[in-house]
């Protein structure tokens, strides 16, 4: 259980049931009083779900297979939100689960990264084992804001990049390709490779977030190493909620561009080239503005509310499977989706 000093302050249920809303949300678990004001709307499975549990004890909702199982995981990030206990005289008695060992006393303290201070300097001076980097890394946090990369505010300003500076970065790119592709092709032919540089980027973003964003255990020992992972996609495991790092800063996506142009340039001549590249950027957008979507975004869709949940899975419950983020088609093929199917 979440321990308490003994000025924590104690709260009757009455006085936790009035902060049913939005504008204040509280729940019970375990006895134990938490706020999730700042956190609803970050809640992987939405909003709604958790606001229907507003002012109430959640203990047993947080069990319930009929609503969802919870992870070890989600009672970790739980325990972020904890400010105090229920009275004494409003205590209830709960079932343990199997196993006799309350979620909560699961949850064991390490000493990682401190989430309140600038995390790429903690990296830097990490002495981390892999084996500990890669399981912690993948413990997912939450902030109620954008976690801070640098404690020097320039720096720091390069670390964040808002939605929509994708599409108003790439686009002009984008059409700027297909122009000059023009002077070498047919419109026939540019419409083909556009076509096929957009499909072509389905199995080019599955393989990245595979074989490269989840290289994960064969990275060497090392800080270097981890402190490289931690940039590319560790941070995104560890606060995947953050709003500014959902999407890649268009340093990092140019300098990743400019390899692959190198590359496919070896294979199309000029204006197949042009069509191809411009199919894979906006391949690319899509896929990055879908990412964004997949963790902030609501739909009554039941396809995109199974991708949703397709990828936050990959997130809080098996980071080794689920590698498709626009589609789950790659990993049909490939054999890479979750081993059991999700409750």
């Amino acid at each position: 259980m979440v321990q308490s000093d003994s000025k924590q302050r104690e709260y009757s249920r009455a006085e936790v049931s009035r902060h049913d809303n939005a504008a204040s949300l509280w729940v019970i678990r375990g006895n134990q009083v938490f706020d999730l004001t700042s956190f609803h709307t970050d809640h992987p499975g939405g909003s709604d779900i958790i606001m229907q549990f507003g002012g109430q004890d959640i203990t047993d909702a947080l069990r319930d297979s009929d609503v969802h199982v919870h992870s070890i995981e989600a009672y970790r990030v739980l325990k972020d939100f904890y400010i105090g206990e229920v009275m004494a005289e409003d205590r209830w008695e709960h079932k343990q689960p199997a196993g006799g060992k309350d979620e909560m006393d699961c949850v064991d303290d390490v000493e990682f990264l401190d989430i309140h201070k600038a995390l790429l300097p903690q990296m830097w001076r990490s002495n981390f084992t892999t084996e500990f980097y890669i399981r912690e890394v993948h413990r997912p946090r939450h902030l109620p804001r954008p976690a801070v990369f640098f404690e020097n505010s320039f720096l720091e300003k390069f670390t964040r990049t808002p939605w929509w500076v994708i599409p108003l970065y790439w686009t002009p790119i984008m059409c700027g390709l297909m122009y000059l592709g023009a002077e070498y092709e047919s419109t026939q032919v540019m419409a083909i490779g556009f076509v096929f540089g957009l499909i072509s980027w389905t199995l080019m973003e599955y393989s990245i977030h595979r074989f490269v964003f989840h290289y994960d255990e064969n990275i060497p020992q090392g800080t270097i190493y981890q402190f490289a992972h931690f940039l590319l996609h560790g941070v995104h495991h560890f606060m995947p909620m953050d709003p500014l790092r959902l999407v890649m800063p268009p340093a990092l996506s140019t300098f990743l561009a400019l390899h692959i142009l190198a590359l496919m340039s070896c294979v199309f001549s000029p204006g197949m080239l042009h069509a191809f590249c411009s199919g894979l950027i906006v391949g690319y957008v899509l896929y990055d503005e879908c990412h964004y979507w997949l963790h902030h975004g609501t739909s009554q869709n039941s396809y995109l509310t199974q991708l949703k949940s397709y990828h936050l899975r990959h997130h809080y419950k098996d980071f080794k499977a689920g590698f498709g983020i626009t589609s789950d088609f790659w990993d049909k093929v490939f054999g890479t989706q979750f081993a059991t199917p999700e409750h």
